[in-house]
């Protein structure tokens, strides 16, 4: 039975992530379906790929994934399919698909053209092909090979000898706050020394959790997160409201965090 997941910007008040299962249920007879999120900031197209990047290497090959943050219609916005890791991946061309995959082994690309389906309704092309992935079918019948694929820019932590300065890409719903630098980055400049992750308003952190059940109630805190990312966070352990790193510190989205070295 084939697994069909949904990532948008399209929120839960309107209608639209109903359409959407409406017209692969009017298309396929079984399937699991799987919402990842619908709570996409409407047309960041940034945010979307990181969740869809961070989750889809936990689904089973032949999982369809529908990125659909940004898709409206306009001229000259193609609608692509690709295979990759043995998965299947469909996105309007605006940049999302070369984020999600940047480190994948694409096997096939095509441009979503379907008989009967007008080239700008995304919805039905999305679910035609999910249909006609989801029974064996081959992707390469579903439109021509894509000519070149839109790259979204990204912003890489500025590294020297005694330091790494990166930035806040994505605060979830409980304030954490996460960022660019990554745990192979850190383990590759760190030779031996200490660190400390410095922030605003004169707080600098010594300690790097691993678990964040490991961090004490109310204090902020760093920690590795299971993909490899630093984040800032504030220990929730004893299960009381607390505000997030974001709030606490006045957080946003590209603020600077920096880890410093020291010592051996």
């Amino acid at each position: 039975m084939a697994v069909i997941t949904a990532t948008s910007d399209f929120g839960w008040k309107d209608a639209a992530v109903a359409e959407l299962k409406a017209q692969c249920y009017g298309k396929l007879d079984q399937f699991h379906w799987v919402d990842i999120s619908h709570e996409v900031e409407p047309y960041n197209i940034w945010q979307g790929a990181f969740l869809l990047r961070r989750i889809y290497k936990d689904f089973k090959p032949g999982t369809i994934h529908m990125l659909l943050v940004g898709a409206a219609p306009r001229k000259e916005l193609d609608y692509l399919v690709m295979k990759a890791d043995g998965q299947y991946f469909m996105a309007p061309n605006n940049g999302m698909l070369a984020y999600v995959l940047r480190d994948a082994k694409i096997n096939a690309a095509r441009v979503l053209q379907i008989a009967n389906v007008a080239s700008d309704d995304y919805m039905a092309l999305f679910a035609g092909a999910a249909a006609h992935l989801s029974e064996g079918g081959k992707i390469d019948f579903l439109g021509p090979s894509v000519k070149s694929i839109v790259k979204l820019k990204e912003s890489a932590p500025a590294i020297s000898d005694f330091s790494i300065q990166g930035q806040i890409i994505y605060v979830d719903h409980l304030g954490t706050c996460i960022t660019n630098i990554t745990k192979p980055l850190f383990d590759s400049h760190k030779n031996g020394r200490k660190h400390a992750v410095e922030l605003p308003r004169s707080r600098s952190i010594t300690k790097t959790y691993d678990r964040l059940g490991d961090i004490p109630q109310a204090s902020i805190a760093s920690y590795w997160d299971r993909h490899g990312h630093l984040c800032i966070v504030v220990g929730k352990s004893g299960g009381d409201r607390l505000k997030g790193s974001n709030e606490l510190l006045g957080y946003n989205v590209n603020d600077w965090v920096r880890i410093d070295f020291y010592g051996q």
